[in-house]
């Protein structure tokens, strides 16, 4: 298992390398495509391949370009690092596929869930940096994530299966949708309501439900810490995507237990 664990690890780095290059390129409308060598975005000195190892590159080199000495950002090691622990976590907790090692269905779920992440990593730094959820990536998520659920169902035949992701999508993105059309777009964006109609997709009711708890709570608590702070004044626009995702990954990976707390602790 250990094996496993390091393989899908460095398997997240690479991936998460490659992410990298997704947001910088969405970010610059000059890099219309993602092929090609990567480049320092300083001084665009195409970099090698053994200063562009996820992780252990920006640490030898200090942070810097080996050629314009000019800082890399931290944003590069934090999304590799990110992705790495979330490729291995997702091999363990939420799929089966440690315990299923011979089973192929397995591995295609995990294949979706690796998809998922890296979805939703590019989502995170994009919207974190920018305030916008790019189409590009929220709309291949939806189509994939729709394709999956069929997938799902077609192996399954569970109509409550399918039920409960569709209605979960509907329902959630309909109440982002009133959300935005009652503050005029200030509380919630266009991204916003894709974003949680796809994690209602993927996720269910169940997941869904404690995913949009966490984050806003977690926005809430945010917002006060920047309004105490100062760094923000009262009505100011703040990302709401990057908690959606931390509330996405702790359902996902603790949903059924923070349920069965929940129960014991006010139910029972």
């Amino acid at each position: 298992m250990f094996i496993f664990l390091i393989l899908f690890f460095v398997f997240g780095l690479i991936i998460g390398s490659f992410l990298n290059v997704l947001i910088y390129r969405l970010e610059n409308k000059k890099r219309k495509t993602l092929w090609g060598r990567s480049f320092c975005p300083h001084c665009e000195k195409r970099i090698e391949w053994y200063d562009n190892i996820p992780v252990v590159s920006f640490l030898f080199l200090g942070g810097k370009c080996r050629h314009c000495k000019k800082k890399i950002s931290i944003q590069y090691p934090l999304v590799e690092l990110t992705t790495g622990f979330l490729f291995a976590l997702l091999f363990v907790i939420p799929n089966g596929a440690m315990a299923e090692l011979g089973n192929p269905f397995a591995y295609i779920n995990l294949i979706f869930w690796f998809f998922f992440a890296s979805c939703l990593m590019v989502v995170f730094v994009y919207d974190l940096k920018h305030q916008i959820i790019p189409d590009q990536v929220i709309y291949t998520a939806l189509i994939t994530g729709f394709l999956y659920v069929s997938m799902q169902f077609a192996l399954l035949g569970d109509f409550k299966y399918l039920a409960d992701h569709l209605s979960s999508a509907l329902i959630a993105g309909g109440f982002f949708y009133i959300l935005a059309a009652i503050s005029n777009g200030k509380w919630m964006g266009g991204g916003d309501i894709k974003l949680v109609s796809f994690m209602g997709l993927v996720l269910g009711w169940q997941g869904t439900v404690i995913s949009l708890y966490v984050a806003f709570v977690l926005g809430a608590i945010m917002g006060v810490i920047l309004l105490i702070s100062k760094k923000k004044k009262f009505g100011s626009k703040i990302p709401f995507g990057p908690f959606l995702i931390i509330g996405n990954f702790i359902g996902l990976f603790f949903g059924e237990q923070l349920i069965n707390f929940y129960v014991k602790m006010f139910l029972s």
